[in-house]
């Protein structure tokens, strides 16, 4: 596992170069990308390039995969990504219904069986509204049983949730791709509930326990609304590098 950056940490901090060189100066080799930057994918492709860091996984939303696919597939051939990440439904575009869920599952399974073509494995990364049941099953449920779609934990969101980050590892163990490495106090609300790593709720050690039984290939350390964006990236990059010692 490594333990790389996600760039939605750093949005806030200039353009897309301006972010990769954050990352690279907190000690960063690898990153997961968010979106197509208002840019073309040959463009994209070469201030990536220019940084020198590898991006292992790269979000967008649904409107992004929905009205731009060939796009995407032509940038993540250029970056060499091996995983493209559907991270989010706007709230007037999520069904109320279990049929309205099956189809934002159906959709997924397709997009997963054209990304594949080109060796691409599609993950869903959740939140928690995606966590609540509908007919007893959820629709995270309904994602990972298609068989095809592959599962970005964020950390986070299952401890807002108050699910077991381990117990929903493992019983999802064979969908996980990668995580969101993010820390939460859930007793908080909205974007008071984040914290650093290690600053939080999450038991760390034990999630990282569960990881390595799994595929999880990045750690992406992630904060919502971070005070100190470069603090956030550095201290959680030694976080998680001093618990993985003797772990891989």
């Amino acid at each position: 596992m490594r333990v790389s950056a996600q760039l939605y940490t750093v949005r806030n901090c200039g353009d897309l170069s301006d972010q990769l060189q954050l990352a690279a100066a907190c000690g960063y080799a690898d990153v997961e990308t968010t979106g197509l930057h208002d840019l073309t994918a040959p463009k994209m492709a070469r201030i990536v390039a220019q940084s020198g860091l590898r991006v292992r996984s790269a979000h967008f939303d649904w409107e992004e995969f929905e009205g731009r696919l060939p796009e995407i597939q032509d940038l993540l051939e250029r970056l060499e990504c091996p995983v493209a990440v559907m991270p989010w439904l706007a709230p007037a575009a999520r069904p109320d219904t279990a049929e309205g869920w099956k189809a934002v599952s159906g959709q997924l399974s397709q997009w997963a069986a054209q990304l594949s073509d080109s060796g691409v494995r599609l993950a869903y990364h959740n939140h928690d509204f995606d966590l609540a049941g509908y007919s007893s099953q959820t629709p995270l449920e309904m994602f990972l049983e298609t068989g095809n779609v592959y599962w970005q934990p964020d950390i986070g969101w299952l401890g807002a949730a108050y699910l077991d980050p381990v117990e929903m590892i493992e019983r999802y163990a064979d969908r996980v791709v990668s995580v969101h490495a993010k820390d939460v106090d859930p007793s908080q609300k909205g974007d008071a509930r984040w914290r650093d790593l290690g600053q939080g709720d999450i038991d760390w050690s034990a999630v990282l326990d569960a990881l390595v039984r799994t595929a999880c290939s990045d750690l992406f350390v992630e904060h919502d609304e971070p005070p100190g964006p470069a603090k956030t990236l550095t201290t959680g990059r030694r976080f998680l590098t001093d618990l993985l010692k003797g772990r891989i």
